[in-house]
């Protein structure tokens, strides 16, 4: 268990770097500059970070949510601070509203290229700022003004959910790119290849549902204990059931019961 609470206490320390490198990082995972790239011919950086989250789910599941993702970083950080749970009569429905958010986020993604004829202007790591000829990257008045009102809004966004929603309500209720991690873990799980996933000893379980209480994204945890089957399409595999119980009751495995 020792090993758990050491993972538990690095994440929230990352948490945190990730919520402090926000204004430098946030076009990494831009759900709306992959679009504005598509339809202005580029490439954006998100587009190669959502890339690798789909491939990296297809092995650690919905992982890079918990560990990588800096909006649900500042939703995480902002809902410790001010700590609001997730509606228990409304939450299952509302977890739905994402499929429909992720359909559409899908089609304007596509939608771009395919009116452009492709990327035509290729891979473009700055975007939004245009590429410099000299290699000198310049910003002028403007650009930064923009990217100061989109940086605000999408803060603006996370501080809203959460304060009305309840801790990473954005990530359960909103999140297009959460989706991707859940199509990756359908697969993995689907064709049962070694990956990493959560496994319970509902024997060792007092039903204390402490992992209930500690699980970052409102699950019933202590639920999926005693059922035996361990996933739910919104889990993210932060690990905070895992460093929780005293019983050792949850664990990390990679390889699949037979």
């Amino acid at each position: 268990m020792g090993q758990y609470k050491k993972l538990f206490k690095f994440r929230k320390l990352l948490m945190f770097l990730w919520v402090i490198l926000l204004p430098i990082t946030f076009n990494w995972m831009s759900p709306v500059l992959i679009i504005m790239g598509g339809f202005e011919g580029y490439i954006s950086m998100s587009f190669v970070i959502f890339t690798i989250w789909f491939i990296s789910s297809l092995f650690f599941g919905r992982a890079f949510c918990a560990y990588g993702c800096q909006w649900g970083a500042a939703q995480e950080v902002f809902g410790d601070v001010i700590p609001k749970k997730l509606d228990p009569a409304k939450k299952q429905k509302r977890r739905k509203i994402k499929y429909i958010v992720f359909i559409l986020w899908i089609i304007f993604v596509a939608l771009g290229p395919i009116l452009n004829l492709g990327y035509q202007y290729g891979f473009n790591p700055y975007y939004p700022t245009p590429e410099d000829p000299t290699g000198i990257i310049s910003w002028n008045e403007f650009e930064i003004g923009l990217l100061i009102f989109y940086l605000g809004i999408l803060g603006s966004v996370v501080i809203l959910f959460t304060i009305v929603g309840g801790k990473r309500s954005f990530c359960n209720y909103a999140c297009p790119m959460g989706v991707l991690g859940v199509l990756g873990t359908k697969i993995k799980n689907a064709l049962k290849y070694p990956s990493l996933h959560l496994e319970a000893d509902v024997e060792k379980c007092t039903d204390c549902k402490q992992c209930l209480k500690a699980c970052e994204m409102g699950l019933d945890v202590n639920e999926l204990v005693q059922s035996g089957n361990m996933y739910d399409p919104n889990c993210i595999l932060c690990g905070s059931c895992v460093s929780t119980c005293r019983q050792d009751v949850i664990k990390y495995v990679w390889k699949w019961k037979k």
